[in-house]
């Protein structure tokens, strides 16, 4: 099957997109409508379509931030048949090849540190950087997310700067909890939850960054 990339732009283009969001997440409480899509859009965000055919199997969302030269990358949604194939990291990569193309060197955007497969791809593959830990960032959130606090590391990849080398490193383990019971809610997810953010926010808050994730040792590696 061969995937086509296409930027989104009016409104009946990002029509497609609200009702894979719900298919992905599992909910409507989350899902960006089609006026939100276009007014940032209008304000120099951007949007992406990957496509089978005509069959929408992949996207990613941005919006301008406060820091010109920086895009916000709210979500990467990846059809479930599409997923462990490359997809999402080609979504990125389009993404961050708009941002060039466009006066933007830097994307930011955050994840659940408890995801790690999405941890490898944001910081083994692409190379950004873990600045900032927040905690229940979004609130209460439903769907994949299972009613659990909505705490998420916020990474910050530079697209035109390799990655740095320090010296000063410190590795903390993530609790063993899978995805299914994230999104159960199980009394282990929240667990995993609470362990996770006591051991990684004071870190951060300190100044370390993290930099990388073993999803086998199930450990993120920080450094000064």
């Amino acid at each position: 099957m061969t995937v086509h990339f296409r930027v989104l732009r009016t409104a009946d283009e990002l029509a497609v997109l609200p009702p894979f969001e719900r298919a992905i997440w599992g909910g409507d409480d989350d899902c960006v409508s089609v006026n939100v899509l276009m007014a940032c859009i209008e304000e120099g965000g951007m949007a992406i379509g990957a496509f089978v055919g005509a069959r929408i199997v992949g996207s990613v969302f941005g919006f301008r931030t406060f820091d010109p030269r920086v895009l916000h990358s709210h979500y990467m949604a990846v059809h479930p048949d599409h997923r462990r194939n490359g997809l999402g990291e080609q979504l990125k990569r389009q993404q961050a090849q708009w941002c060039l193309a466009n006066g933007v060197t830097a994307m930011r955007w955050t994840f659940d540190p408890l995801q790690l497969a999405n941890a490898h791809l944001n910081l083994n593959k692409l190379g950004a950087v873990g600045i900032s830990y927040h905690v229940n960032h979004y609130g209460t959130m439903g769907g994949i997310n299972g009613g659990l606090p909505s705490d998420r590391l916020t990474v910050q990849w530079e697209l035109h700067l390799p990655r740095l080398e320090h010296s000063e490193t410190f590795t903390l383990t993530v609790p063993p909890v899978t995805p299914e019971q994230v999104a159960s809610g199980a009394p282990e997810a929240l667990g995993a939850r609470l362990a996770l953010r006591d051991a990684m926010a004071p870190h951060l808050a300190d100044g370390w960054w993290v930099t990388a994730v073993d999803r086998v040792a199930r450990t993120y590696t920080l450094v000064r």
